[in-house]
């Protein structure tokens, strides 16, 4: 094993150790030790939660007419900057290369799964309120000045907001859902019938 990933390991095991030479009972020692695992984890992650939480596009800038912004990627040099001011130095006492340890993680299968989990769940968090940020919207009011191909745009990306806040099953609110079809149908009927007929069909 590589040894910028052993800090977790030799910690356990020196408190292991203490704890023999003091002759703590196991179950004592172990609890003691997944205690500071977890200490040591919970150290270790924060900084990366913190980084990636960055990532987030503002609310500001999420509006109806457009699509989501896209969430900024993961740059691994802007992440080690930002450990010199709100590294686990904050929260942990244990010293060590702790720059060279992320490196590690960051090139590691484990940090990939984790980021892409994180990544879905900013998605989600997106596609959450830019569906609400449409309900609060005048969709009413921006039609008035557009074209047919423009309304039967927007028709189009509303059915499919819905469609993926049902199948996907994002947490809105029922009563939004509800209020974004009543859009639709409302946006449907102010268009000639011959369209109207298109658009019921599909």
């Amino acid at each position: 094993m590589h040894p910028k990933t052993c800090y977790f390991c030799s910690f356990a095991v020196s408190n292991d150790l203490q704890g023999i030479q003091r002759k703590r009972p196991s179950e004592v020692q172990s609890a003691i030790v997944r205690r500071h695992l977890l200490e040591l984890t919970q150290s270790f992650i924060i900084p990366l939660e913190r980084y990636v939480a960055s990532l987030m596009p503002l609310q500001r800038t999420i509006t109806a007419w457009k699509n989501p912004p896209q969430i900024r990627p993961f740059n691994q040099e802007e992440f080690m900057k930002t450990l010199e001011h709100a590294g686990p130095q904050l929260t942990s006492v244990l010293k060590g290369d702790w720059v060279g340890l992320y490196r590690h993680f960051i090139k590691s299968p484990n940090f990939d799964g984790w980021f892409r989990m994180r990544h879905q769940e900013m998605r989600k968090k997106l596609d959450i309120l830019h569906f609400e940020v449409l309900c609060q919207a005048d969709l009413l009011k921006w039609i008035r000045e557009k074209s047919e191909v423009e309304i039967v745009d927007l028709v189009l990306k509303l059915r499919e907001k819905l469609i993926k806040a049902r199948v996907h099953q994002l947490p809105v609110r029922e009563d939004l859902l509800e209020k974004l079809e009543l859009y639709v149908e409302t946006v449907i009927s102010s268009l000639p019938d011959d369209l109207q007929v298109v658009l019921h069909r599909h």
